[in-house]
């Protein structure tokens, strides 16, 4: 938690952690990081472009811009998916006051949906390891097609089950919980899979 703190209020770091994570989105049109003011940074202050949005759960107002609230969890998820299975960086405080929406004409949009999903406060951020990459990877894999065997196997690569954890119980917990919230037992859906 100290390191974490002090990590925060290094504006500097923080100004380099914002630089990386406009470099990821470089090519995604939809995505927007204020740039850093280097002449006017320093560890202690950190100056950056003035962007106005909307603050993302001002939802009258988004709706008053004329923006879909759908396409921005959308995009939302998709900014994460991106963060964390392709760059392994991501922003680590996704509050409501760090996600903005930026409403724009469509002229200066150049596409379709005229806005940009606005991501301020790169104090804190975090790094992806192979291993928490792949345990995620596997996870979100079982609990689409609703393997539970599977998700049992990525809670092992995540280091979530103690050493003398029940895997059949467990197992078929997780097999329950897909049949409560999905409606379909795994039996149905490897069946449906095998059809």
């Amino acid at each position: 938690f100290s390191r974490s703190l002090y990590e925060e209020i290094d504006y500097l770091r923080e100004g380099k952690n914002a630089e990386n994570f406009a470099a990821n989105f470089k090519d995604r049109l939809g995505v927007r990081v204020p740039f850093v003011i280097w002449s006017h940074t320093t560890r202690r202050v950190l100056a950056l472009e003035y962007i106005e949005g909307i603050k993302i759960t001002d939802y009258a107002a988004i709706d008053a811009a004329g923006v879909d609230r759908a396409e921005v969890a959308e995009r939302l998820l998709d900014t994460y998916l991106k963060q964390i299975f392709e760059d392994r960086f991501f922003h680590a405080d996704p509050h409501p006051g760090n996600l903005f929406i930026l409403p724009l004409s469509p002229e200066e949009s150049g596409e379709k949906r005229p806005w940009k999903l606005v991501f301020v406060d790169f104090g804190m951020t975090g790094v992806i390891t192979p291993r928490l990459q792949l345990g995620l990877r596997e996870a979100v894999i079982a609990i689409g097609t609703q393997d539970a065997a599977r998700l049992i196997h990525a809670y092992q690569i995540l280091d979530f089950l103690l050493p003398q954890a029940d895997i059949d119980l467990l197992e078929r917990a997780s097999g329950r919980a897909f049949e409560r919230f999905w409606g379909k037992s795994t039996a149905e859906l490897v069946n449906l899979r095998r059809e």
